[in-house]
């Protein structure tokens, strides 16, 4: 069952997010129940229902709408409804789901005041928070509540921009950051034609300053080098074989669509191709692992600081990271930190001792197995790691492995993370490659690692190394996560692009407010954080996703370089490499310049080229809003730099007005000069677009 508990306190008076609490009987022999739903990522792990009495409890905070909800036990994928609840909802969470699901249905109504609705909570980030040399100072309220303003002392502010999504504006204001000062702020507003103000109190008419020490304020003091980089993913195995001294004994043969199995990339190979990677502009490349593992994509790791001897040697890494650091890119490695390989020493001794090895509670044991499986386990696992032959043999006979394990796979057993000795060990093991140069961590399955194992090996991290790079693996709306990594997959925001630009399944106004209601809830440095792209090692790639279709892979790209964000290259689409799901996603890179689709390489170096250009576009605050039809208009600003860009989501030519700020700009996409004047019309084909620059004050 779920209920509504209470709200957030703030202040003296101020309310904020309502409290739900999750619950459900506890079934018998279970030891694990996790809470799933869009605040989980749709994966367990994160949130673990705590049993008391006979039943096991969950709480979320949430603002109010609609949520989807489940409940998976121990190593059952299986999603369990709540039988307390006969609501269900369907929902299909992630583009690639060709079919969705019926979950509970959870609804958090909202206030019938909507003076109760109107939030500004300075502890949290995302409502208040730094960026250079300004304080963004965010209010939430409903669409009923009118002209709010910004009180700073006795000086008023009027909104910078504003987020609209479904009954909700959240208003951003920016003043200049001063340290040492104590800042003192409210809010005016008119509500059904009376002036009120919101202060420390909450709503009235005599209400109190919210008091905030300047030097509290959550934010980097200086820009972050992962804030707005462009990545370029290499999937290492598909890449380049460079060393035919290390080649794997057996090789895949069918290539196109690309079969499972050992291709021979390596690190020499990408040494080889640094000066094409260097080429195209991007600035910091995202390994998947590297590490000793029995699998060509490496994701079971069985030594945490060594290097797969099919992929070089740690000379091999060393000269890639020299190399790297010497044209001013960053290295980040993907690790997994949600599960391990089973030949990892750690969980073999745990097999071989049971309960009375000292690592048996490093792992998610759900029973003591007979001595018969463990030793037939062992000749999987030693002298040489076999455990994908493992999997495949224990599953075509119907068994379930008897621990948890990542979508209940034998090879692939989910570490303990309430055991506190695991995060000192994975914190060792962070401390171990940042000495060896590398620049920051792509945490596989972020989405599924217990919340608080996360906070506390992100607070760790940070106070060994500031400036090391953590990124979570997540597959849904990344803001539940955002006090446990500097950046996120947002996979999120590529469903949305995808749904609207390739299949037209969500409207032009859904598409901006879903948009609008992801960067309203992140604070800015967190939004140009968000690792975005199109297609990864896990999805089908973009070119095969649209269908050929180079009108809308273009516009697909614009956005990418143009809404805040990180933007992120999956290697070979850059020369329009084709490939479907899993394995196929991962075909051999394409080296033959004659198979290069010349077009697609063109116009991604001209968006990182113009990106490189604009810091408005890598660090610029946002505005976004329909100006008519299907045509959106994006602008993007910091300092004395605007950019304006006009987009075409639809299949049909859109003429319009464009009446919004006059001047004269560079149309960035043609180099040519225009000026924008009140009665300027722009003519938009089919999904193309126009991207405006002016730098106001030149120096």
């Amino acid at each position: 069952m779920y209920r509504v508990i209470s709200r957030e306190f703030i202040g003296r008076g101020r309310k904020g997010r309502y409290i739900i609490e999750y619950s459900i009987p506890w079934p018998s022999k279970a030891k694990r129940i996790y809470l799933i739903g869009v605040f989980s990522g749709w994966f367990p792990g994160h949130i673990r229902l705590r049993k008391r009495g006979d039943r096991g409890y969950a709480y979320v905070k949430l603002w109010p709408g609609v949520y989807a909800y489940g409940f998976i036990v121990d190593n059952d994928l299986e999603i369990r409804l709540d039988p307390e609840n006969p609501d269900t909802i369907y929902v299909r969470p992630f583009y690639e789901w060709d079919i969705g699901k019926h979950l509970s249905k959870s609804i958090v109504k909202r206030s019938d005041n909507p003076l109760e609705e109107i939030v500004h909570n300075e502890q949290d980030p995302s409502f208040l928070h730094r960026f250079g040399e300004n304080v963004i100072i965010r209010l939430r309220t409903l669409k009923t509540i009118a002209n709010p303003v910004l009180i700073l002392d006795n000086r008023e502010i009027e909104y910078a921009s504003k987020y609209v999504f479904d009954d909700v504006i959240v208003y951003e204001y920016h003043i200049p950051y001063s340290m040492d000062t104590i800042l003192r702020y409210k809010f005016r507003f008119t509500y059904d034609g009376e002036e009120l103000f919101y202060g420390d109190e909450g709503v009235g008419t005599n209400v109190s300053y919210i008091i905030v020490d300047a030097n509290n304020i959550h934010g980097p003091s200086r820009v972050k080098w992962y804030m707005g980089t462009i990545y370029y993913q290499i999937f290492v195995d598909s890449f380049e074989n460079g060393d035919p001294l290390n080649v794997p004994p057996k090789k895949i043969r069918v290539l196109e669509p690309r079969e499972r199995g050992y291709y021979g990339g390596d690190l020499r190979g990408i040494i080889n191709r640094i000066e094409y990677i260097r080429s195209l502009g991007v600035e910091t490349l995202y390994l998947t692992p590297i590490f000793p593992s029995s699998s060509y994509h490496r994701y079971d790791v069985y030594d945490y600081k060594g290097i797969d001897k099919y992929l070089g040697t740690m000379k091999d890494l060393e000269e890639l990271v020299n190399i790297i650091h010497r044209h001013g890119m960053k290295l980040v490695l993907d690790i997994p930190l949600h599960h391990v390989s089973p030949c990892h020493p750690l969980f073999i001794d745990a097999i071989r001792k049971g309960k009375q090895s000292r690592f048996w509670d490093w792992f998610c044991f759900l029973e003591e197995p007979s001595k018969g499986i463990l030793e037939e386990m062992l000749k999987y696992l030693m002298p040489e790691c076999r455990s994908d032959d493992m999997n495949k043999e224990f599953l075509s006979k119907g068994r379930k492995p008897f621990y948890e394990s990542f979508f209940t796979i034998w090879s692939m057993p989910k570490i303990n993370h309430d055991n506190i000795e695991t995060l000192d060990y994975f914190v060792e093991v962070t401390k171990y490659w940042i000495s060896r140069g590398i620049d920051g961590f792509r945490i596989d399955v972020g989405l599924g690692i217990l919340y608080s194992w996360l906070k506390a090996y992100y607070l760790t991290v940070k106070n060994i190394d500031e400036e090391f790079l953590l990124l979570g693996e997540l597959n849904d709306y990344p803001v539940y996560y955002s006090e446990y990594f500097d950046s996120m997959m947002d996979y999120y925001w590529r469903k949305i692009v995808l749904e609207k630009i390739v299949d037209n399944k969500i409207t032009i106004d859904q598409f901006i407010e879903s948009l609008n209601k992801l960067y309203a809830e992140l604070p800015h440095y967190q939004s140009i954080s968000l690792y975005h792209s199109l297609g990864t090692h896990d999805t089908p790639r973009i070119k095969t996703i649209v269908k050929g279709d180079i009108r809308k892979l273009k516009l697909l790209y614009i956005l990418l370089f143009t809404l805040p964000g990180s933007p992120a290259i999956y290697y070979g689409d850059e020369i329009g490499m084709e490939g479907g799901r899993d394995p196929d996603n991962r075909r051999p890179m394409i080296w033959d310049i004659k198979r290069w689709d010349k077009t697609v390489l063109e116009h991604v170096k001209k968006m990182i080229k113009i990106y490189r250009e604009w810091k408005a576009l890598r660090y610029g605050y946002l505005s976004l809003r329909k100006i008519c039809s299907e045509l959106i208009l994006i602008k993007r600003w910091i300092d004395d730099e605007e950019i304006i860009i006009l987009a075409n989501t639809s299949d049909r030519s859109i003429c319009c007005n464009i009446d919004y700020n006059y001047g004269k700009y560079i149309e960035l996409l043609s180099n040519r000069e225009i000026v924008l004047t009140k009665n300027y019309k722009e003519c938009l084909e089919p999904y193309s677009a126009r991207v405006y620059g002016r730098r106001l004050f030149p120096i």
